[in-house]
């Protein structure tokens, strides 16, 4: 846990693994002890967990996120969605309180994304999952593997973009809410969350 005073407002910044269900205890333990709650996701991700029970498309993993859940299940049982993303919004959910989004929504990530990806860069996909799965990463933990993996796809200058401007993205709208509120517990993935307290502080 991360916490930063951001304009009176007391900020305190959680970082997760996504896809590990021992995860969701870390939710637990945090909660009820804030005025407001929010996650690094989009508004149309937030109401697709609330709604998951019924949702019947099961949306398929991409190559990349196969690679992923392959390595992280060293460390755990996976699930998807993110656990802690879904406990954070059933917790909340029981007690009448919005989880609010510190992510673009669907249009504004796609228009952000075909701006920034190139063609070739997109479709070097298959190829870094490829070597994804022969490639050596730090598996001393579970945070040390994710921000390894991180860097690995990162390399593609068009990924490394996206992910910078989704941190900035989130960095400003936490310190918009910290403007009306006197507490806040921000979720958000481990390997956005250095880089988001740096946006911040600025």
């Amino acid at each position: 846990m991360i916490s930063i005073d951001v304009g009176g407002c007391r900020v305190d910044l959680l970082p997760v693994v996504k896809g590990l269900v021992s995860e969701a205890e870390k939710i637990r333990e945090a909660y009820g002890k804030y005025e407001a709650y929010s996650a690094a996701l989009g508004i149309e991700e937030i109401m697709a967990i609330k709604r998951r029970e019924e949702i019947e498309d099961i949306q398929e993993l991409s190559e990349i996120d196969m690679v992923y859940v392959h390595h992280l299940s060293r460390f755990g049982e996976i699930e998807s969605p993110a656990p802690a993303f879904c406990e954070l919004i059933d917790l909340c959910s029981k007690d009448s309180v919005e989880v609010i989004p510190l992510d673009m929504n669907n249009e504004e990530f796609t228009e952000m994304y075909i701006a920034t990806v190139k063609t070739l860069e997109f479709v070097k996909e298959h190829r870094l999952a490829k070597k994804g799965m022969k490639r050596s990463f730090d598996m001393s933990s579970p945070e040390s593997f994710v921000i390894s993996w991180d860097l690995y796809l990162n390399r593609v200058k068009g990924y490394d973009r996206v992910s910078k401007k989704r941190e900035e993205y989130i960095a400003s709208q936490i310190k918009d809410i910290a403007k009306y509120r006197r507490s806040l517990l921000a979720v958000i993935e481990v390997e956005r969350i250095n880089n988001i307290v740096e946006h911040i502080k600025i």
